[in-house]
């Protein structure tokens, strides 16, 4: 596998036992049109078909690691480690870009004054088109170009068991740096994971804590109110008849 040395943009891919979105995932990197780019695979030790098309895919993949981790986010600190483009954007199995048109798009927006430029996302599953807030920090790393250095400056995702939102603590970390919103959506990612669950809301809320985004009665509100809010949603909200359409 060939990396080229003076590529502008890496794409990392990370995977785990998910062949079919990964299929997915490629077609939409394969498909990206006037723009050159490299593209890194990092398999967490997938016994599913992901090496048969990891293997067939040949020289599509610049670089492709199959070896156990320690969950994602440690897959996508390996890929950053191998990455040589200056921006980076996380495509993982089962994502996929908006349009083949958007990295020849990005590349029009790269500039020496930002240092990461951001979007809106649709959902796989419904369609649904949710609105980047940076103020809210309301963004999806799929959505997502940086530069690579920033690693270098504000370290790395944190890895450890259990933590879902290393990547909300690196974009906590590097809000105060130069952002430019795209206008176009960049992915469409599916809606349900690890960040649909309990233990990620509470963990983003001690974040948001700790960087000073919430005061600290705020944070008791929150948490007080959070179980009756979640009750509600998945007994009564769920089950009211849709307004329109």
């Amino acid at each position: 596998m060939n990396i080229n040395q003076s590529v502008e943009i890496s794409i990392i891919t990370v995977t785990l036992n998910n062949a079919e979105g990964l299929r997915k995932t490629l077609d939409s990197i394969w498909s990206q049109q006037n723009c050159d780019y490299e593209h890194i695979v990092i398999d967490g030790g997938s016994t599913d078909h992901t090496l048969n098309i990891l293997h067939a895919a040949g020289d599509k993949i610049d670089y492709y690691l199959s070896e156990p981790d320690l969950g994602p986010y440690h897959a996508m600190n390996k890929g950053i480690k191998l990455a040589k483009g200056k921006w980076l954007i996380f495509m993982n199995s089962g994502d996929i870009f908006a349009s083949g048109q958007i990295l020849s798009e990005l590349k029009q927006h790269l500039s020496d004054n930002v240092d990461v430029i951001y979007s809106d996302w649709s959902y796989l599953e419904s369609g649904r088109l949710v609105k980047a807030d940076i103020q809210k920090l309301n963004i999806r790393h799929q959505s997502l170009l940086y530069r690579r250095d920033l690693h270098e400056t504000y370290g790395y995702y944190l890895v450890g068991k259990s933590v879902t939102i290393s990547d909300y603590l690196f974009f906590l970390s590097i809000k105060n740096t130069r952002w430019q919103y795209s206008p176009f959506p960049i992915s469409i990612c599916e809606e349900f994971g690890a960040s649909s669950v309990t233990n990620h809301f509470y963990q983003r809320i001690a974040s948001e804590l700790i960087f000073g985004k919430r005061s600290r009665i705020n944070c008791a509100v929150i948490l007080l109110l959070y179980p009756f809010y979640k009750f509600l949603k998945l007994n009564v909200i769920k089950k009211l008849p849709r307004l329109y359409g």
